[in-house]
């Protein structure tokens, strides 16, 4: 086989692993949208008003928790593991984890008082019940389905 043909199968390769990726994100979230919105009972007026206040809040918490904790945890890596971090190091991480949390707490109160008068105190106390169970629910499907969540 030429090398222009290996070029191009792991190109290929690379494209597909990419597009069922976000075939599989897309699937996660549309699955997510469909069990939140019916734990929530959301009148179609709620629904639009909730959904573009709700992405917001995800996707800054992503930024916070997901993005990083992620940079923390390769800088650990990066040391060779945590009992390779010297006392100051594992201290300012220690902080920047502390920082983290504080972060997900401002996210959180500005999504109670931007959801406030849009859907009632009781529907917001659901919420925080229904990611839970969302997350629960998720995790026993990728159980289940082996760690691959594109099997039908």
């Amino acid at each position: 086989m030429n090398l222009k043909k290996i070029i191009f199968g792991i190109l290929l390769f690379t494209v597909f692993t990419g597009v069922a990726q976000r075939n599989n994100n897309e699937k996660i979230k549309a699955y997510k949208t469909a069990f939140i919105t019916e734990a929530l009972e959301l009148t179609v007026d709620e629904a639009e008003k909730f959904w573009p206040i709700y992405n917001a809040y995800s996707s800054e918490y992503q930024k916070i928790k997901n993005v990083k904790t992620g940079q923390i945890f390769k800088q650990i890596r990066t040391a060779g593991g945590v009992d390779q971090l010297s006392d100051s190091e594992a201290d300012t991480i220690l902080e920047e984890f502390v920082e983290i949390d504080g972060n997900v707490a401002k996210a959180k109160q500005k999504l109670k008082k931007d959801l406030t008068g849009v859907i009632s105190s009781k529907k917001i106390i659901k919420l925080l019940s229904a990611e839970q169970n969302f997350n629960k629910e998720l995790l026993k499907r990728y159980r289940n389905r082996g760690g691959n969540m594109n099997k039908n």
